[in-house]
């Protein structure tokens, strides 16, 4: 007996390597921004708050980051819901429009003046 020999097929990955690029150490950069004179462009955001706005909860080490948290999941459930609830008004306005089409109503009993050939017998 001869088994079939098939080859596996193998499928290829749609990920893409990232191009890879070494960077500028720090200490050339340093050497090229002193003796080129160059603004320091690079940086964190500055998240300095006036004294009389407070501190923003976003960066208050404090901040209690559940209630945040559950006030966004109530405006993503939110949004949610009236996605569903769209649904089901666009499916009602079309269970209406079933209701008022109209039904023939076939079972009558002279629908047609054909003949049953029922059983195959021939008529006299």
């Amino acid at each position: 007996m001869s088994r079939a020999k098939y080859k596996a097929k193998y499928r290829k990955s749609q990920l893409k390597s990232v191009e890879v690029v070494e960077g500028e150490p720090i200490e050339h950069k340093i050497e090229r921004v002193v003796s080129n004179k160059e603004p320091i462009t690079d940086g964190a955001p500055s998240i300095f708050t006036e004294r009389k706005d407070g501190v923003v909860s976003a960066y208050n080490i404090r901040t209690d980051r559940w209630e945040v948290a559950t006030e966004a999941m109530d405006k993503v459930s939110g949004s949610i819901q009236a996605k569903r609830d769209a649904k089901g008004k666009v499916s009602k306005t079309k269970e209406e429009s079933k209701s008022e089409t109209k039904v023939v109503d076939l079972k009558g009993d002279n629908v047609s003046e054909a003949k049953s050939t029922e059983g195959g017998r021939k008529a006299n």
